[in-house]
């Protein structure tokens, strides 16, 4: 007797399976998502000063800000054409620095108390080169009367300035506490260094900025 062909077709689990196309668009969906995350983190790293090589090389952009310590009120004067021009006693007009080397530190004490004690590293290692460069602290967005406080209770002898608006901070694309700068003579920043500094290590880093002769200073 010959078998009868069967008459259901091809065994069911042989059958090619139907192309699963939420598999393929949830892949595809996890990569794209992978991909913006990297550019957001270049993004990040490119646009932060201290990071990479974000405006070293480049002539830094003039600004003035009240003093601390002074009755001046206000926010910072930002105004390429305006901010080298702004009068008063109680102004710190940051292009008056550019005659010779500059070391800023720029700094704020909310979500980041330790700055407080990196200001005091900057205030010594200032005393100890103030004959040979200039140094300037520019605090960023606190309360002035805190800030007066501090000044008071630390008896920092450095120029603070401050930035009530953070609007200077923003065209120095400061991202970190602190962020200190080095500009050579003419205003153009030479290197950047973001996070906190023993006074052996900022003292070095000074040192070996002033003595680089235009030199990018390479540290650790």
């Amino acid at each position: 007797m010959k078998d009868e062909p069967d008459s259901e077709g091809p065994d069911p689990e042989r059958r090619a399976k139907p192309f699963n196309y939420s598999v393929v668009v949830g892949i595809v969906f996890v990569l794209v998502i992978a991909v913006a995350a990297i550019n957001a983190l270049r993004t990040t790293d490119s646009g932060t000063v201290g990071l990479g090589d974000v405006l070293l090389g480049e002539k830094v952009k003039p600004f003035a800000v009240p003093i601390a310590t002074s009755h001046l009120e206000g926010d910072a004067n930002v105004d390429p054409k305006q901010a080298c021009l702004v009068e008063g006693r109680g102004v710190l007009r940051i292009c008056d620095y550019f005659d010779r080397p500059l070391v800023m530190s720029w700094w704020f004490t909310k979500g980041a108390s330790g700055c407080i004690a990196q200001q005091d590293i900057f205030d010594d290692v200032a005393a100890k080169y103030k004959d040979r460069a200039g140094f300037v602290s520019i605090n960023v967005r606190d309360s002035r009367d805190r800030l007066r406080q501090l000044i008071e209770e630390h008896d920092w002898k450095v120029k603070v300035g401050h930035d009530a608006d953070g609007a200077a901070s923003n065209i120095y694309r400061i991202g970190g506490c602190p962020t200190f700068l080095f500009v050579r003579p003419g205003g153009v920043l030479e290197h950047a260094e973001i996070g906190d500094r023993s006074f052996e290590e900022l003292d070095s880093q000074v040192r070996s900025f002033l003595n680089s002769d235009g030199k990018k200073v390479k540290t650790g």
